[in-house]
Protein backbone atom coordinates (compact mmCIF):
# COMPACT_ATOMS: atom_id res chain seq x y z
CA UNK A 1 0.00 0.00 0.00
CA UNK A 2 0.97 3.66 -0.14
CA UNK A 3 3.76 4.39 2.35
CA UNK A 4 2.42 7.84 3.30
CA UNK A 5 1.50 7.82 6.98
CA UNK A 6 -2.13 6.80 7.41
CA UNK A 7 -2.80 6.19 3.72
CA UNK A 8 -4.40 2.85 2.83
CA UNK A 9 -4.47 3.06 -0.98
CA UNK A 10 -3.56 -0.44 -2.23
CA UNK A 11 -0.25 -1.12 -4.00
CA UNK A 12 -1.97 -1.80 -7.33
CA UNK A 13 -3.10 1.85 -7.41
CA UNK A 14 0.33 3.23 -6.41
CA UNK A 15 3.34 4.56 -8.29
CA UNK A 16 6.99 3.97 -7.46
CA UNK A 17 8.87 7.00 -6.17
CA UNK A 18 12.68 7.10 -6.37
CA UNK A 19 14.03 7.96 -2.91
CA UNK A 20 17.26 9.19 -4.50
CA UNK A 21 16.46 10.99 -7.79
CA UNK A 22 18.25 9.86 -10.94
CA UNK A 23 19.70 13.36 -11.29
CA UNK A 24 21.43 12.83 -7.94
CA UNK A 25 22.84 9.41 -8.84
CA UNK A 26 19.88 7.28 -7.74
CA UNK A 27 19.13 3.93 -9.31
CA UNK A 28 15.97 2.02 -10.05
CA UNK A 29 15.81 -0.73 -7.44
CA UNK A 30 13.54 -2.00 -4.69
CA UNK A 31 15.84 -0.56 -2.00
CA UNK A 32 15.80 2.90 -3.61
CA UNK A 33 12.06 3.13 -4.16
CA UNK A 34 8.82 3.40 -2.24
CA UNK A 35 5.16 3.11 -3.20
CA UNK A 36 3.02 6.25 -3.16
CA UNK A 37 -0.54 6.79 -4.32
CA UNK A 38 -0.86 9.45 -7.05
CA UNK A 39 -1.92 12.11 -4.51
CA UNK A 40 1.09 11.56 -2.24
CA UNK A 41 3.47 11.13 -5.20
CA UNK A 42 2.50 14.58 -6.46
CA UNK A 43 2.71 15.99 -2.94
CA UNK A 44 6.28 14.72 -2.46
CA UNK A 45 7.35 16.85 -5.47
CA UNK A 46 5.37 19.93 -4.34
CA UNK A 47 7.78 22.60 -3.02
CA UNK A 48 5.05 23.83 -0.64
CA UNK A 49 5.48 20.61 1.38
CA UNK A 50 8.32 19.07 3.34
CA UNK A 51 8.44 15.30 3.82
CA UNK A 52 10.26 13.03 6.25
CA UNK A 53 10.87 9.30 5.88
CA UNK A 54 10.69 7.49 9.20
CA UNK A 55 12.62 4.33 10.18
CA UNK A 56 9.50 2.21 9.63
CA UNK A 57 9.41 3.41 5.99
CA UNK A 58 6.39 5.68 6.31
CA UNK A 59 6.52 9.17 4.92
CA UNK A 60 4.98 12.15 6.72
CA UNK A 61 4.21 15.46 5.06
CA UNK A 62 4.22 18.95 6.56
CA UNK A 63 3.23 22.16 4.84
CA UNK A 64 6.17 24.57 4.70
CA UNK A 65 5.69 27.91 6.43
Amino acid sequence: HCTAHGCTVPATWCEVHHLIPWAQGGTTSVTHGTLLCPHHHHLIHDPAYHHERHPDGTIRYHRRR
